[in-house]
Formats: structure tokens, C-alpha cells, sequence
């Protein structure tokens, strides 16, 4: 009876389930974060490379 007893407390014990879910929602924010610099940071090099190109087709 023992055994079963220690399989219904590892049935019942939801800690680690909550710290997985902490991880998950970290990680989806880590993503959402990461691509949302990559496009903002092809978006300015893209504006810069279009100012360049103009100051460039500038005579003093």
C-alpha cells in the first residue's frame, strides 16, 4: 500500500507544472522580443540605407 500511496502524491503534485508554464511563458516572450528586434532593426537599417542613398545624390 505504500507504493500506492506514493503514486497518488506524485499524481496529485502539481509544483513543477506551474514552473513549466512560468518557462513556456518566458520563452514565447524571449521570441516575441527577438523578432521583434530583428524587424525593427532591418527597418532602420533600411532607412538608413534609403537616407544614404539620397545625401548621396546630393552636390555641394
Amino acid at each position: 500500500m505504500h507504493m500506492l500511496a506514493l503514486f497518488k502524491r506524485f499524481c496529485s503534485d502539481d509544483r513543477g507544472a506551474t514552473a513549466t508554464e512560468y518557462a513556456m511563458l518566458i520563452i514565447f516572450i524571449a521570441l516575441a522580443i527577438a523578432g521583434g528586434a530583428t524587424l525593427l532593426g532591418n527597418n532602420i537599417n533600411n532607412l538608413f540605407s534609403s537616407i544614404g542613398a539620397s545625401l548621396s545624390g546630393l552636390s555641394p
